[in-house]
């Protein structure tokens, strides 16, 4: 009886290799894809997803990465260039930089995204990313997360979906935005949030492409008084 399963595991087992070898056969995949990837689009993608996918291949097919062009914005070689400021709230040789950087990142190319995380995903995102850091400055100094508006980000790296945002940090006693954690200048003004998988959690990581300042989400969680 044990070797009649043990016979059937392996049977099923080699069915289905041979399925995928078959299958293989008929589907294209790109060289930033993988097969179980690609099957995986397959299984869960939406309409809507589709319709992001063949966006995002578009933009990357006009902006192919050959070492010498960019895909849909430009991606920054520093750090810490990445990161679009407020041209409000700085100084003016400041701002004739900032506004030159903001030419050349041709943002009309990004896609705001629909599916995007909440203020509590993004808030719990950061708090694994930073391991824990995060909520020292969430009890204490009574800081909470807001994330602005997201685009789509077709450097996914395997995940399910990516999207690119700016966060703010949210201060529950005075009702007002403000800079960075006291005595902790840890965290950065946008990031990265994936989900590895369809409908799985919320994850950060740094920021990979550059998106506009977010003036209404800080318009949004400014204090009236």
């Amino acid at each position: 009886m044990k070797k009649n399963k043990t016979k059937m595991i392996i049977l099923i087992t080699g069915v289905i290799v041979l399925v995928l070898l078959v299958v293989s056969n008929f589907i294209y995949v790109s060289p930033r894809e993988t097969l179980l990837y690609k099957a995986q689009q397959y299984l869960t993608y939406s309409k809507s997803d589709w319709e992001n996918y063949e966006e995002n291949k578009k933009i990357l097919a006009d902006n192919p990465a050959d070492g010498h062009m960019e895909t849909a914005v430009e991606r920054s070689i520093s750090p810490d260039d990445i990161y679009s400021l407020d041209t409000n709230r700085i100084a003016p040789e400041v701002k004739d930089e900032e506004l030159k950087k903001i030419k050349k990142a041709n943002f009309e190319n990004l896609i705001p995204s629909s599916h995007v995380p909440d203020h509590e995903d993004v808030q719990a995102a950061l708090i694994r990313f930073t391991k824990g850091r995060l909520t020292d400055v969430i009890i204490n100094q009574k800081i909470n997360i807001k994330v602005g508006k997201c685009y789509d980000n077709p450097h996914t790296e395997g995940n399910y979906h990516c999207v690119s945002c700016m966060i703010l940090l949210y201060n529950r006693d005075t009702k007002d935005w403000q800079e960075a954690p006291n005595g902790d200048n840890f965290l950065k003004p946008a990031y990265d949030f994936y989900q590895p998988s369809k409908g799985d959690i919320w994850e950060a990581k740094d920021l990979s492409i550059r998106i506009p300042f977010d003036y209404d989400l800080y318009k949004k969680f400014e204090s009236n008084h």
